[in-house]
């Protein structure tokens, strides 16, 4: 991965409305939360079937940004892999699966408990 972190996250984010991207590989970049919210809160509009945040640093508030758009979204793979979404964050995401195009789900190595 690169070091984008959060600014660079947010730039990528903030400009996938309408976009024709369909694959979002971002994993091992520093993302926090803040930087996800802004992925999360543009998905509805973007064109992104494929969306890779493996190994960053998430956590649960960056986990609900994706939940939260996911029915709306054209997401059918997502790695959320390593990024300490925890059991809240979880429950988001799971919360909003049944409506949702998501075929493929990675949550492994999250400290996400039996709830």
């Amino acid at each position: 991965g690169n070091q984008i972190g959060d600014e660079g996250a947010k730039a990528i984010g903030n400009n996938l409305r309408e976009s024709s991207i369909q694959t979002l590989n971002l994993d091992y970049n520093q993302i926090g939360h803040e930087g996800t919210k802004a992925i999360g809160n543009n998905l509805r509009e973007s064109s992104i079937q494929t969306l890779n945040l493996r190994g960053n640093k998430i956590g649960a508030e960056g986990a609900k940004a994706i939940g939260n758009n996911l029915r709306e979204s054209s997401i059918q793979k997502l790695n959320l892999a390593g990024n300490q979404i925890g059991d809240e964050g979880a429950k988001v995401i799971g919360n909003n699966l049944r409506e949702s195009f998501i075929q493929t789900l990675d949550l492994g190595r999250n400290k996400i408990g039996a709830e």
